[in-house]
């Protein structure tokens, strides 16, 4: 059985990064309502490494059971993988309401021209 030190430290590793790509795919959604569309494209990135990071402790985890290491079910196992499934589907999210408020905000500004040369007229 891995050591349940070791075990706990892996977990919590992966809680960290998780969590923190969990945050700033949510941050990068706020940046990109606000239009801040650079902020909002770092912070995605910021998003993708700490995924990464997370991916690799999970890694490690996936590992451990391969070579027959006996894996204790805990609670802190079932938040950590948990909070990285929810954190990869944030990111996926986040990606796709990107692309949408670009095109909203594209279609926006197109009006806006139109407004613009109708009231010109």
């Amino acid at each position: 059985m891995a050591d349940q030190n070791e075990m706990e430290q892996i977990l919590f590793q992966l809680i960290l990064h998780a969590g923190s790509a969990r945050s700033f795919a949510k941050e990068s959604g706020q940046y990109a309502e606000e239009g801040d569309w650079e902020a909002a494209e770092k912070a995605l990135e910021e998003a993708n490494q700490e995924q990464n990071l997370a991916h690799k402790v999970n890694t490690t985890i996936i590992t451990k059971a391969a070579r027959g290491e006996e894996m204790e079910i805990s609670v802190l196992m079932v938040h950590a993988l948990d909070l990285l499934m929810l954190a990869w589907s944030e990111i996926d999210y986040t990606e796709q309401y990107l692309k949408v408020l670009k095109r909203v905000d594209a279609l926006e500004t197109e009006v806006q021209k139109w407004r613009d040369q109708a009231s010109k007229k």
